[in-house]
C-alpha cells in the first residue's frame, strides 16, 4: 500500500470516528432533552393534580383540624371561661353603676363604670365571633348560648337598673 493509500485510509478512519462522536454527541444531547421534557411533564402533571384536589384536601384538612383532639378541648374550655368572665363583668358593672350614682361626680367611678361596659361588649363580641367559627362553634358547651343575649340581664353589659336597649 502506497503513502497515497495510506493517507486516504488514515483520513477516512479519521472521518468515521468523527461521524461515530458527533452521532453519540447528538444521543447525548437529545437524551437529555428528552429526560428534561419528562421531568418537567411530570412536574406540570404533579401541580396540576395539587390544584384539581385542592378543594377536597382542604375540606380535609380543616375537619381534621376541626375535630383534632386538642381544639375540641380548648373550644370548651374557652367558651365556658368566657361566658363566666361576661357574667362576672356584667355584675361589676352593676357594683360600678352603684357607686357612679352614689358619688357622680367622682372621676374614677365614671372611667371604671365606663371600662367594665366597654370590656363586657368585648368579651361578647369575642364570644360571638368564636361561635361563629367553623373550628370551634361545634365544641361550645350544650349549656351555653349559641349567641350571647343583648337582653338577658345577666349578660346585658349594663347595670341593672339601666333601660334594656338593642345595640
Amino acid at each position: 500500500m502506497g503513502s497515497f493509500e495510506r493517507t486516504r485510509a488514515t483520513r477516512r478512519d479519521v472521518a468515521d470516528a468523527s461521524a461515530v462522536g458527533m452521532s453519540a454527541g447528538w444521543r447525548i444531547t437529545l437524551a437529555a432533552l428528552a429526560v428534561a421534557a419528562v421531568l418537567g411533564l411530570t412536574s406540570i402533571g404533579v401541580w396540576y393534580f395539587q390544584v384539581a384536589t385542592s378543594g377536597v384536601k382542604g375540606a380535609g384538612d380543616a375537619t381534621r383540624i376541626t375535630n383534632d383532639g386538642r381544639n375540641r378541648v380548648n373550644a370548651q374550655e374557652w367558651f365556658v371561661g368566657q361566658f363566666e368572665q361576661i357574667r362576672s363583668t356584667d355584675r361589676r358593672i352593676d357594683t360600678a353603676a352603684a357607686e357612679l350614682a352614689a358619688k357622680p361626680d367622682d372621676e374614677f367611678a365614671a372611667t371604671n363604670h365606663r371600662g367594665l361596659v366597654n370590656r363586657c361588649m368585648e368579651m361578647v363580641g369575642a364570644y360571638n365571633a368564636e361561635a361563629q367559627k367553623v373550628s370551634r362553634a361545634g365544641w361550645r358547651d350544650a349549656g351555653l348560648p349559641d349567641r350571647i343575649d343583648d337582653t338577658d340581664p345577666a349578660t346585658d353589659c349594663r347595670a341593672t337598673d339601666a333601660p334594656a336597649t338593642r345595640r
